[in-house]
């Protein structure tokens, strides 16, 4: 089914199902894809771009936003250009930023990326788009694309959902350091090192579908 979603028949790509939020999608990227003293170009369209950022930061990971206006996009030649100027080891892209709107074009980006810098990994924030944008992992060669269950996959909210190309599962086998996360490491999630179902059980919802039953005492005075 996610296969379907993403538009993905390579048997190497590798799709995670955690529980958590799609922030939990950041540390993942940030955890097993980079590693202390790496370099992450992230395209700035707004709030989310200085959140992923920060993750990386977080991680030890050298993060630079290549910024546009607010409402636009870094433009190709930019990227282009940064690409030329330093390895970096990810770029990344919010699909769709709802702080402002912004609907980046993943295709074009993700051609440019192979044509200058192959080995560097494409990935994609698509919380707000999975589901409702087009996204074709296979055809537009991307690396990983991460999202959450309550968005336009229309599930309950609790799954952080990302999807991994063959590549980036090399990458995350050849690395020099271990994972900065446990919980977000994929050593604990890949099938072929699992030997349980979950390294722990998932947490249950604490949220409610009906609304909360009234109040058996008085409320207390407001204090002023």
């Amino acid at each position: 089914m996610l296969r379907k979603l993403f538009q993905t028949t390579d048997p190497a790509s590798q799709p995670f199902v955690i529980s958590g939020s799609g922030t939990l999608g950041w540390d993942q990227v940030a955890a097993n894809l980079a590693e202390p003293g790496d370099e992450a170009l992230v395209l700035h369209t707004g709030y989310f771009a200085d959140s992923f950022a920060d993750c990386f930061e977080t991680y030890g990971v050298k993060a630079t936003q290549l910024k546009a206006p607010i409402g636009d996009r870094p433009q190709l030649d930019e990227v282009e250009k940064a690409l030329g100027e330093k390895k970096y080891k990810i770029i990344t892209v919010t699909h769709v930023d709802t702080s402002t709107g912004v609907l980046s074009e993943i295709q074009k980006l993700a051609e440019l990326v192979r044509r200058v810098s192959p080995e560097t990994l494409v990935v994609v924030d698509g919380v707000c788009s999975v589901g409702c944008e087009e996204i074709r992992f296979d055809d537009w060669d991307i690396d990983v694309v991460i999202t959450a269950s309550q968005k336009a996959i229309g599930c309950p909210a609790g799954l952080s959902i990302v999807m991994a190309s063959g590549r980036a599962i090399e990458t995350f086998r050849n690395r020099k350091t271990r994972p900065t996360s446990y919980f977000a490491s994929w050593k604990n999630w890949l099938p072929s090192t699992l030997p349980l179902p979950t390294p722990t059980p998932p947490p249950p919802s604490p949220t409610r579908s009906s609304p909360p039953p009234p109040l058996t005492h008085p409320a207390p005075p407001t204090e002023r």
